[in-house]
């Protein structure tokens, strides 16, 4: 619009306003989405003589695609995070249905491989063991994956309580000796000279003390897995160190992503969701504390968490 005022498309509400700013010429150009308009770009000149000119027409018009080009990203955005925000809200109050019908399937196969229900041959031991192990694989995917999702809804609460951090351990390495034994690791302890005390969360704590160790003896071929506790002023230091095929450089910072794996394709080894460490890092934080980790490629990892006394 060259002139306002001589303009007759300026009617109404807009020319009583013009009549009182004084504004003298003006280029409006609608933002475009697809070719949905979703608003309008209005730049007025209302102090200089000049009028605009194409010139400008193109500029602005350049600035309305950009801005529309930002609002839209922000309005997926927001969506994208709207929906993130109901799957977790959703798989978290679907706990219960998912590992109900597991649980009974664990349950009743233990009770068919007690022999309770009549004499199993050689051939239905070993099935019905796969059964059992395969619904305790499913059950293991299942709780990381609401576990993440609890904490992404912010649903998962933390409690205070008094925890032995010697019994802790005791009770990790005593559940997860077996698999370790299965590889030939040794699985050991060097633990604060007197039993230390802890206020934080105990089944949180084990869990991602178990996480880590588990961790440890999946990548590690030959050697050890040990953990390591030490008090540092007002803090837990812990660490689980193994001798395993260790973490690239390049892959350390992919590591705590959830669904994260650095083994990728056909060639992959080693099963799980990739949320362990996802899971470890969300629990250490929503306890107070901080993890991190130290790794060689082919001479093993160091993960190291701390935890307020």
């Amino acid at each position: 619009i060259v002139d306002l005022m001589a303009d007759p498309r300026n009617v109404g509400a807009a020319r009583e306003s013009i009549q009182k700013t004084r504004d003298k010429s003006a280029i409006i150009v609608p933002l475009l989405v697809g070719h949905n308009i979703i608003g309008s770009l209005a730049v007025v000149n209302g102090r200089y003589s000049r009028v605009f000119n194409q010139e400008d027409v193109n500029i602005v018009t350049t600035m309305a695609n950009q801005a529309s080009l930002a609002i839209r990203n922000g309005q997926l955005y927001k969506a994208a995070q709207e929906a993130d925000r109901l799957k977790s809200i959703f798989l978290a109050s679907m706990s219960h249905e998912l590992r109900t019908p597991l649980n009974s399937i664990i349950g009743f196969t233990g009770i068919i491989l007690q022999e309770l229900a009549g004499p199993l041959n050689r051939e239905q031991m070993k099935q019905m063991g796969m059964v059992r192990g395969s619904a305790h694989h499913l059950l293991d995917l299942i709780n990381d994956v609401l576990d993440i999702s609890k904490i992404e809804a912010g649903q998962l609460q933390v409690s205070q309580e008094s925890c032995n951090v010697h019994e802790i351990v005791a009770k990790v390495l005593q559940s997860l000796t077996p698999d370790a034994e299965k590889k030939g690791l040794a699985l050991t302890a060097v633990l604060t000279p007197h039993s230390t005390e802890i206020s934080s969360d105990k089944r949180r704590v084990e869990q991602i003390l178990i996480n880590l160790v588990n961790n440890g003896i999946k990548f590690t071929d030959r050697g050890t897995v040990q953990v390591q506790t030490k008090v540092q002023d007002d803090w837990l230091l812990v660490k689980v160190i193994d001798t395993g095929i260790g973490i690239k450089e390049k892959d350390i910072e992919k590591l705590f992503n959830p669904f994260q794996q650095i083994e990728t394709g056909l060639n992959r080894v080693h099963e799980g969701t990739g949320l362990g460490l996802s899971i470890c890092q969300r629990l250490v934080h929503l306890l107070g504390g901080e993890i991190s980790v130290v790794s060689e490629w082919g001479m093993g990892s160091t993960f190291s968490f701390i935890l307020p006394l």
